[in-house]
């Protein structure tokens, strides 16, 4: 530390300082001395006050040089001489600025302190919202599961109801009874005679139908044919120049355990041939690829029986209006061309032939055949 204050001491402004104050001691005692015995005075003075007057002076010259020489060499000496004020000012300035900081530095710890106690307070609430989605899609799955038990027992509620309901109805509205057709020039007499056989068929059905609902064989059940209805009916196939059907259908439904009256409605209309006999009503190309498909032989027929049933219909022949079917294909016949589906290997043409004449009224009675 001793060497460090040897070296880092400015000796040669010191020693210039301390020879310079010397010399100029003596000069100032050497003129003090010589205005002294001469008896010089200055500014009107006695010549010992002059003497002493010269002394004062170069002493005080001496501190002006020492103060000029120091303040030359030392940014410190001229910064003590002439920045105190300002120094001081600037360390007012500094110490209100630090008191500023450290205000601010306590207030953002204060909001920090408070911003981690939000933040534990959100951390814990969102927590608590994750208990409660996960509560939430608990009781969904719950009240999802709920539901469908309950979609499912108002769906059996609703078959049930149906099937009810279709049990107690011995004869449902709009059933096909029995169809006939009229040819163009006949006598009154053959029009009445064919109407008789029509209401026969009527009846036989009729009682076929309700006895099983009703589980027992009915030997008869009292059926009304509007004698008004039917007199016009006669008279315009007496006076008809084309071939035409007449078609008896039930007008209502009618109830097990009531005193059963069937009305019977007519109705009538052109009967046109739409099919000659051994004509292709419907062909189909079929691939059986057994490896690929999925589809079996029972569904493939269903499939061509309702594209049929689809295709006479657009071609104007009238379904069933209570069932909407235009025809029937036996259980025989059926199994018979699944079995035969099921055996081809090769690419087919299923086609519907007409057995007879199909006219507008039907039925569409077919045979289904099998060509290369």
């Amino acid at each position: 530390m001793f060497s460090d204050f040897l070296t880092g001491t400015n000796w040669l402004l010191i020693l210039g300082l301390i020879f310079g104050s010397a010399a100029l001691s003596v000069l100032g005692d050497s003129l003090g001395s010589k205005y002294g015995k001469k008896r010089i005075s200055l500014f009107g003075l006695r010549p010992k006050r002059t003497s002493q007057l010269i002394t004062a002076m170069t002493g005080a010259f001496i501190a002006v040089g020492i103060l000029a020489v120091m303040a030359v060499f030392s940014q410190d000496v001229r910064t003590a001489l002439f920045g105190m004020k300002m120094l001081r000012q600037q360390m007012y300035d500094l110490q209100f600025q630090l008191n500023r900081s450290e205000e601010n530095t306590a207030e953002m710890r204060a909001s920090l302190a408070e911003a981690s106690a939000s933040l534990e307070l959100t951390g814990f609430e969102l927590d608590s919202m994750r208990n409660d989605k996960l509560i939430l899609e608990h009781e969904k799955e719950e009240l999802e599961a709920s539901l469908k038990v309950m979609r499912e027992e108002s769906e059996q509620l609703k078959h049930d109801l149906k099937a009810m309901k279709s049990e107690s109805i011995a004869l449902s509205a709009n059933v096909l009874l029995g169809q006939r057709a009229f040819e163009p020039g006949l006598t009154r007499g053959q029009i009445i005679s064919g109407l008789a056989v029509l209401k026969q068929q009527v009846r036989l059905n009729v009682l076929a139908k309700i006895s099983d609902q009703a589980f027992t064989r009915l030997r008869d059940i009292p059926i009304n044919f509007e004698p008004e209805v039917e007199a016009a009916l006669i008279s315009e196939l007496e006076s008809s120049d084309i071939r035409q059907y007449v078609r008896a259908l039930s007008g209502e439904n009618y109830t097990l355990g009531e005193n059963l009256k069937i009305n019977v409605v007519f109705q009538n209309g052109p009967s046109i041939i739409t099919y000659r006999s051994g004509e292709p009503v419907y062909r189909k190309f079929f691939i059986n690829d057994r490896e690929n498909s999925k589809t079996t032989p029972e569904e493939i027929l269903h499939v061509f029986l309702r594209e049929l049933r689809n295709k006479v219909l657009s071609d104007g022949i009238l379904p069933d209006p209570a069932t909407n079917s235009v025809g029937t294909l036996d259980g025989e016949t059926f199994f018979n061309t699944v079995e035969e589906l099921a055996s081809i290997t090769e690419p087919v043409i299923i086609s519907a032939i007409a057995s007879g004449d199909i006219y507008t009224e039907g039925p569409v009675v077919i045979d289904i055949l099998f060509e290369e």
